[in-house]
């Protein structure tokens, strides 16, 4: 459109107008996808808790000790369930394990059961359960720190969480309780004998040498226990060594010796005892035993010997 104005007259200015139509054509598309935008649906419910873990432990044995704990659930969901399972300790804090009596014992995944640890977060593992399915996440609770804990029963009260990833809730917890239950026990070991704490049994050879009286001879003898316990000694003949030969009593000849274990002095004429109660520790005691010889003078030449029974048991 165009105008055109005259300012020189007061007349009307003169329009022309001149219309163009020109074809158009409007198209707008409009395009949509339907999402749906959900989060995931868990419904699980737990079918076997895991009740009581035991762990039997023996602080003198070689090897790591645990106890199994095991959970069985099922999802009734279509979808895969990912459950992210923690223990939480009274306080409600997750834990990756606690102290008994000492002893650090630690949750660590079975793998083969298709629970896996958490790179990210200590003590918080993943487990996924597909949709109508059963399945069963299996921990070791296990041993990772060694002690010597007092005898007797050291437990922990936890609750076991199960959460989706977005943590939100999908049980109410599930109370576990842990207990070590370390049995009552002492070792004993011969410083210097070819034995070692923990063996059936362990000789020490005492020589005297050419008999002298008053000659002293001394070892020590190393106590372990975890529990109070009596330590007891026996001679075979009665605080007296006997002639021998080809390891057999030849004659009544006899050479008279004494015995005193950190000071006090041992009654060989019986079977002798006395209480301890070492440290609670791997290295436990060590008691000095002296030998000393009695008189020496008109025994037949050869060799003589006596046998001490040493033993301790827990009370």
């Amino acid at each position: 459109m165009s105008a055109k104005f005259n300012r020189r007259n007061e007349h009307r200015p003169a329009v022309t107008a001149r219309w163009r139509v020109l074809p158009l054509l409007a198209a707008t598309v409009v395009m949509s996808v339907g999402v749906e935008c959900r989060a995931q649906t868990c419904d699980v419910v737990l079918t076997q808790g895991p009740g009581t873990v035991t762990i039997d432990y023996n602080p003198f044995a070689v090897g790591a000790a645990s106890g199994a704990l095991d959970v069985k659930l099922e999802n009734r969901a279509d979808n895969a369930c990912d459950l992210r399972l923690s223990f939480a300790d009274d306080a409600g804090v997750e834990t990756a394990g606690v102290p008994l009596g000492g002893v650090g014992v630690q949750f660590r995944p079975r793998e083969s059961s298709g629970v896996t640890a958490s790179s990210l977060e200590p003590g918080v593992f993943h487990f996924t359960l597909a949709g109508h399915s059963t399945g069963q996440a299996q921990f070791d609770v296990a041993v990772v720190v060694d002690a010597v804990p007092e005898a007797g029963e050291h437990g922990a009260d936890l609750q076991l969480l199960m959460r989706d990833v977005d943590r939100t809730e999908l049980l109410p917890s599930v109370p576990v309780r842990v207990v070590l239950v370390s049995t009552p026990r002492a070792q004993l070991n011969l410083a210097g004998a070819a034995g070692a704490f923990g063996s059936d049994s362990s000789v020490e050879v005492v020589d005297f040498g050419d008999a002298v009286t008053g000659a002293t001879r001394r070892i020590f003898v190393q106590v372990r226990a975890n529990t109070p316990s009596t330590l007891t000694i026996r001679s075979e003949h009665r605080g007296v060594m006997r002639r021998v030969a080809d390891d057999k009593i030849t004659t009544e000849s006899s050479v008279p010796y004494s015995v005193d274990l950190d000071g006090a002095d041992v009654d060989l004429t019986a079977l002798w005892s006395r209480d301890v109660d070492p440290p609670r520790t791997l290295a436990g005691i060590s008691l000095p035993m002296a030998f000393t010889l009695g008189v020496v003078g008109h025994q037949m030449a050869g060799r003589y010997q006596d046998v001490l029974t040493i033993d301790v048991s827990p009370n």
